[in-house]
């Protein structure tokens, strides 16, 4: 079983991943005219990092929604901009068209059923709005060299905790009713990058994992790791998804 994270732990991931990802939102933000839209929402919300940086740029209401009551109450303290409510993003609790921009950021292969989620956030976006995906990772598609077999065995951890870790490819596929323009980050890390993330990605690596490799075998994977990096000859390649969808919601 892996090891329950923190509220303050979770939220320093979130902000890891939020940094990763930050030059493609900004770039769906302009697309999407975010700074002129009325109102927002973001489902999943965590702990509010995406949900405030939302909230920064546009001159609207933003509204951040997570289904664990925690996640909530941390965002809430944060002391933002933003609302934030408990709602599942299987059932958004808000009228059809409600939205100008709906947004979502590494939530949907969390979702027991993405394609119910996917709707759902079409449902709530006016006519003529957009739809964010800005974040969805494709475990399959990941590269590791030398090969530690970690992309494997995370995504048979995430697989598990009842996530899918493919999800990223299937974008087109879940808003195919949607105008959906979808893109990859690339996802390839320097070799200062690795050096600076390394320790915070095994912590994350030892928690995910436990249960599923030996700890013995992690701690031989991860000194082979770092000597992969001081070496020069790590790579670590890992396609995550986004896309805009215009034009959605009821017609």
């Amino acid at each position: 079983m892996a090891t329950e994270m923190t509220l303050e732990e979770w939220d320093e991931q979130f902000s890891r991943q939020a940094g990763w990802t930050r030059a493609t939102r900004r770039h769906l933000y302009r697309r999407a005219n975010l700074l002129r839209a009325r109102r927002v929402l973001d489902v999943g919300s965590g702990t509010g990092v995406v949900t405030e940086e939302l909230a920064a740029s546009t001159r609207g209401e933003v509204i951040g929604l997570d289904i664990d009551p925690a996640m909530v109450a941390f965002a809430r303290q944060r002391g933002g901009r933003a609302e934030y409510r408990l709602g599942d993003a299987h059932d958004l609790p808000f009228p059809d068209g409600r939205f100008d921009v709906t947004a979502c950021h590494f939530v949907l292969l969390w979702c027991r059923d993405p394609e119910s989620a996917a709707k759902e956030m079409m449902r709530v976006t006016r006519p003529g709005g957009a739809v964010l995906v800005c974040a969805e990772p494709d475990y399959g598609g990941r590269i590791d060299y030398p090969d530690l077999h970690l992309g494997r065995w995370q995504a048979e951890a995430l697989r598990s905790e009842g996530a899918d870790p493919a999800l990223g490819r299937k974008l087109r596929a879940l808003f195919r009713t949607g105008q959906a323009d979808v893109g990859v980050i690339p996802g390839l890390w320097d070799p200062d990058t690795l050096r600076a993330e390394s320790g915070r990605e095994w912590g994350l690596w030892e928690r995910s994992l436990a249960g599923v490799v030996p700890p013995g075998e992690l701690a031989r994977l991860r000194a082979a790791d770092q000597a992969a990096i001081e070496s020069g000859e790590r790579l670590v390649f890992m396609p995550v998804f986004y896309a805009l969808i215009a034009n959605a919601g009821v017609s």
